[in-house]
C-alpha cells in the first residue's frame, strides 16, 4: 500500500538479484537497502534488507555531493540486519530511518546533499529506536557499484553503522506495554535486563529462552521510555545462569529459567524441553555454602552426569535437585526435601 514520506507518493518494490562478477566489492542480496529517488524535493520509497552495510564504501568528497545535488539521482539507506532479528521487526527501524531523513530533505530541497541535518535526524531516530547500543554513526558514502544499476554514479547512500543491542532471552508476563491487549506476552531483555521493543504472544520467539514467572513487572511503557530495566533482582539471576548454561552442550534441552521458587532464598530452577524442573540453586557466583549447597562447579558436574547417565538433563522426572552435596535428588526424594549426602 503507497505511503507519504515528503510531497509524494511511496511505493514498495524488490530489487532484483545482480548476476555474479569476479570483483574485490561483495555482491548484494537481493532488496539490499532503502532505496530514495529524488527530483528536486520529490522523494520515492521502496523497501528491502542490507546484509553487509557500508563495506567497500568509500567517503563521500564535497565535490561530488555539490555535483549531484542539482541532478535526479538515488539515495539508498543502509543498515544491517543481526541475523536474529525478525523481518518486521528490522522494517520497523528501517521506516524510522528512512522516514527520518525523508522529513529533513522536503524543507532543504536541493540543499539536503550538503547538509548534515537530514543524517543527524536519521542519528536520533536510530536512538529512539530503542535498539542502538551506543550513539550511531549516520554518514554519507559513494555506493559500492552494482552491475546493472546505473545510477549508481549519481548516488547518494546514506550508510547507518549502529551497534545493536543483543536480546538475550525473553520474560513471559502480563502485557504492560502501552496500547497492548491485556494478557501474557513475551518481552525481550538484554544480558543488563533491559527491555527491548520486541514482544508478542507467548512462544513467538522460538529462538529465545523464556522465564517464567518473575515477581514485577515495568511501569506501563510508551515511545518516551523504549528500554525500561526490569525490576527486581530475579530476571537479573536468570541472566546470569542462562549465560553460565549456553555453553554447555546440554543447552539445547533448556527451555528456560522458572522464578517461582525465587523468593525462597533466591532459588532458581531450570526449565527442560521436556518440561522437567532442574533445582540449580542459589544463582552463580551468589554464596549457597552457608545453606549447604555445592559450588557452580560441582552443579554443573552433576548436571553433566545426570545427562551422561539417562541422557535426559531431568533425568525424564518432574523435578531434580543437583544443588546438595552427595546424591543427586530426583523426583520423589525431592519432593520430600531430602538433602542428598548431607544428615
Amino acid at each position: 500500500m503507497p505511503r507519504k514520506a515528503a510531497p509524494k507518493k511511496t511505493a514498495r518494490k524488490s530489487k532484483a538479484k545482480p548476476k555474479a562478477k569476479a570483483r574485490t566489492e561483495p555482491l548484494l542480496p537481493e532488496g539490499s537497502t532503502r532505496k530514495l529517488v529524488l527530483a528536486g524535493i520529490g522523494l520515492a520509497l521502496t523497501a528491502a534488507v542490507v546484509i553487509g552495510a557500508g563495506v567497500g564504501i568509500p567517503a563521500l568528497g564535497r565535490n561530488a555531493a555539490s555535483r549531484i545535488s542539482t541532478e535526479s539521482r538515488t539515495v539508498q539507506v543502509w543498515l544491517t540486519r543481526p541475523s536474529w532479528m525478525p523481518q518486521d521487526t528490522f522494517d520497523e527501524v528501517m521506516d524510522r530511518a528512512v522516514d527520518a531523513y525523508g522529513q529533513s530533505i522536503g524543507q532543504l530541497g536541493s540543499l539536503e546533499a550538503l547538509s548534515a541535518e537530514p543524517l543527524r535526524n536519521v542519528q536520533q531516530a536510530m536512538l529512539a529506536s530503542g535498539w542502538a547500543a551506543d550513539t550511531p554513526r549516520v554518514s554519507r558514502r559513494q555506493p559500492t557499484r552494482v552491475e546493472g544499476d546505473e545510477a549508481a554514479a549519481k548516488r547518494n547512500d546514506v550508510v547507518i553503522e549502529m551497534v545493536w543491542r543483543r536480546p538475550v532471552a525473553v520474560v513471559r508476563s502480563g502485557a504492560f506495554q502501552a496500547g497492548t491487549r491485556p494478557g501474557l506476552r513475551d518481552t525481550a531483555v538484554d544480558i543488563n535486563a533491559d527491555v527491548l521493543p520486541m514482544s508478542g504472544p507467548p512462544e513467538t520467539f522460538q529462538n529465545l529462552r523464556v522465564i517464567l514467572n518473575p515477581a514485577r513487572t515495568p511501569r506501563p511503557t510508551d515511545a518516551s521510555d523504549v528500554n525500561p530495566n526490569w525490576p527486581g533482582q530475579d530476571v537479573r539471576d536468570a541472566i546470569l545462569l542462562l549465560q553460565l548454561l549456553a555453553s554447555e552442550k546440554f543447552a539445547t534441552q533448556i527451555v528456560g529459567i522458572d522464578l517461582a521458587e525465587h523468593a525462597d532464598e533466591r532459588r532458581l530452577l531450570i526449565v527442560t524441553t521436556t518440561g522437567g524442573r532442574v533445582v540449580w540453586g542459589v544463582p552463580p557466583g551468589a554464596d549457597g555454602f552457608a545453606r549447604g549447597e555445592v559450588p557452580d562447579e560441582s552443579k554443573l558436574a552433576n548436571l553433566r552426569g545426570l545427562v551422561e547417565a539417562t541422557g535426559q538433563l531431568d533425568g525424564g522426572q518432574d523435578r531434580v535437585e543437583i544443588h546438595w552435596p552427595g546424591t543427586v535428588l530426583i523426583d520423589d526424594d525431592a519432593r520430600r526435601g531430602g538433602r542428598g549426602g548431607q544428615p
